[in-house]
């Protein structure tokens, strides 16, 4: 458990290679549905601490805020636009996180059917908002089956115009991504999906790493709830006690030693600075197989009727 203002050089975070050679650190910051004074503070309390990574998309009502934000930190001369690695996501409009059927549809719901131009529609609407010529990694938000390979032709001519660095794909199952790897020129280089001790996605995690396709973790922290065993388990607590961590810490760790790029989501200075502080130790493989064992494929968002079979 940290205390105190976080001292650690920002190379203390390191980052991994994805296939195209891009790097990109290992740990990262959510930002929804943050804005404001908030936002600021957060963004600059985790480049403060080494964090680089800022997780955005589309379809968040923020990208407007946190451009303006960091053009605020910039102006201010510590850091710079290339210090940071942004990622947004194209996609549908969401209601508590599952589309709503208004982009990427072959349906009466969706007013326009030319999905190539929305995906670069929705582009523009980001470098835009994020003040920035690029972004360091485009995702497609959700697995939009309608259309799925229409959609991923036209991120990989962003990709080829540089306007994104990297590209992959969220909520990507295997099915999903194989169908897209039969028509693609680039193979996705991320899939960000919800992975913790209560889901580990097995299937996904395991297609993902046959194909050099790094998996991230939004909303690592979330749902470790007292009913799922994991806060009230003797074992955890002896690990907190063990390391000096926070379970929080312990979680993010066990991420990474997985070989997940996790994007906890923090406000307050000192989650930040927790968040960062788990590069002194490491988890033995019974203690990584303990957090493991508290799986029981926890659906974070349920299907949605337009995303049919996720």
């Amino acid at each position: 458990m940290t205390s105190g203002l976080y001292q650690k050089p920002r190379s203390m975070i390191p980052n991994i290679k994805l296939h195209n050679g891009v790097e990109i650190p290992l740990i990262g910051q959510g930002t929804y549905p943050m804005a404001g004074n908030t936002l600021y503070n957060a963004l600059k309390n985790a480049l403060d601490c080494g964090c680089t990574l800022f997780d955005t998309a589309h379809s968040y009502p923020n990208e407007a805020s946190i451009g303006e934000q960091f053009s605020k930190i910039f102006a201010a001369g510590k850091y710079k636009r290339d210090d940071v690695f942004i990622i947004s996501k194209i996609g549908d409009k969401l209601d508590h996180g599952m589309p709503m059927g208004y982009y990427f549809y072959n349906s009466d719901s969706c007013p326009d059917k030319n999905h190539r131009r929305t995906v670069f529609r929705q582009v523009e609407d980001s470098l835009r908002n994020l003040r920035t010529d690029y972004v360091d990694l485009l995702l497609l938000h959700w697995p939009y089956t309608d259309c799925l390979e229409e959609i991923w032709q036209a991120m990989e001519s962003i990709y080829h115009k540089g306007v994104a660095r990297a590209i992959g794909v969220s909520n990507h199952r295997p099915r999903h991504i194989q169908r897209i790897m039969d028509v693609a020129e680039v193979t996705p280089m991320v899939n960000q999906i919800y992975f913790s001790p209560l889901n580990t996605q097995a299937d996904t995690t395991g297609f993902c790493n046959e194909h050099d396709i790094l998996c991230q973790a939004y909303s690592p922290l979330m749902f470790l709830r007292n009913e799922s065993g994991i806060k009230s388990s003797d074992e955890i607590k002896s690990l907190c006690i063990k390391y000096n961590k926070s379970l929080n810490q312990i979680i993010l760790r066990w991420d990474i030693q997985n070989g997940i790029v996790p994007i906890p989501k923090a406000a307050s200075l000192k989650h930040i600075e927790e968040n960062y502080d788990i590069f002194d130790f490491s988890l033995e493989t019974d203690e990584m197989n303990l957090i493991s064992s508290f799986n029981v494929n926890f659906q974070y968002l349920p299907e949605s009727v337009y995303c049919p079979g996720y």
